[in-house]
């Protein structure tokens, strides 16, 4: 089977900006996220896949198809929703998705029916008979991910889905991207900003800045595990524990969770100095295991590597 996703030197500039610096990755998974600040290029990126933006310099392929060749081809297969607000006047929920599948070539009476089975699906039941204009964001998000999903893609771009929502209703919305995830729907390519969306969502990641990849694999293979540092949970006064480890040049710091402590240690230690310590502090340690990088701190170690070159 062709990667998701290959591209081989992509290259946009707009004038005097650079856009996409001669990108180079291979992106695979069942759910990608597409991480990085503003500017980044993500929608450029986005773009380009579609075939709406040629790229000046490389290749671009989208489940084997090459988009600056076969762009027609290439959106057949992928659906889209786009960030923002945007809606067709005058029409309701349904006829907004029956309208998106008769676009992608379904005749009328076909088109509404797959309608209705999409919008059971993003949760619109209620909702889809009223005008897209009396439409909540959060409503609006999941017509349009209707819309993209009508005509059944094998690869579904999403840029910044949960923009605007509230808490509950971006919940729901990774809710429902986690169901598409874990059943037989498309594969997905999730541009964002938000960690939060990535780690509750995705699989696999890819990093962008400055117009450039910094990291395109498995979110595992981005948040390596430390020789130095681990989370440790225990049983009895931390004190002595912490005296010991101080003798030996550790330090301890707060963890994720509020029963557990980070303990970094001195070059030339290993998790024997902690069972040492442990033993001398008089605590009863019942969890310790190597700590692995946050999302966040692998983020922003990736960002902060030298720019590429324009």
């Amino acid at each position: 089977m062709p990667a998701l996703v290959t591209l081989q030197g992509v290259r946009k500039r707009f004038g005097n900006f650079v856009a996409l610096r001669g990108v180079d990755c291979t992106i695979e998974g069942r759910t990608i996220g597409l991480l990085g600040p503003n500017g980044a290029g993500k929608t450029t990126l986005m773009r380009v896949l579609l075939g709406l933006l040629a790229p000046d310099e490389g290749v671009a392929t989208v489940l084997g198809i090459d988009v600056r060749r076969e762009p027609a081809k290439v959106r057949a297969r992928i659906g889209y929703a786009m960030e923002g607000p945007d809606r067709i006047g005058g029409l309701c929920g349904l006829e907004s998705v029956a309208y998106a599948a008769q676009l992608c070539g379904m005749r009328r009476r076909p088109a509404v029916l797959r309608a209705h089975e999409i919008l059971d699906l993003v949760g619109l039941d209620d909702a889809r008979m009223r005008p897209v204009e009396e439409y909540s964001t959060g409503m609006h998000q999941r017509v349009k991910l209707a819309m993209a999903l009508v005509h059944d893609p094998e690869l579904l771009l999403l840029d910044e889905p949960t923009s605007g929502l509230d808490p509950e209703s971006r919940e729901d919305l990774l809710d429902l991207i986690t169901r598409l995830r874990d059943g037989d729907g498309p594969a997905v390519l999730l541009s964002t900003h938000l960690l939060h969306d990535v780690e509750r969502t995705c699989d696999h990641v890819v990093i962008m800045h400055d117009g450039t990849v910094r990291f395109c694999g498995e979110i595992a293979a981005l948040r390596p595990e430390s020789s130095s540092q681990f989370d440790v949970r225990g049983d009895g006064e931390l004190s002595g524990f912490t005296q010991a480890l101080a003798q030996a040049g550790a330090t301890v710091g707060p963890g994720r969770h509020p029963e557990s402590v980070v303990v970094t240690l001195a070059p030339g230690h290993d998790a024997r100095t902690i069972w040492w310590a442990a033993a001398t502090g008089g605590l009863r340690v019942f969890h310790l295991e190597p700590r692995a990088l946050s999302l966040e701190e692998a983020f922003l170690a990736a960002v902060s590597e030298q720019a590429s070159p324009p």
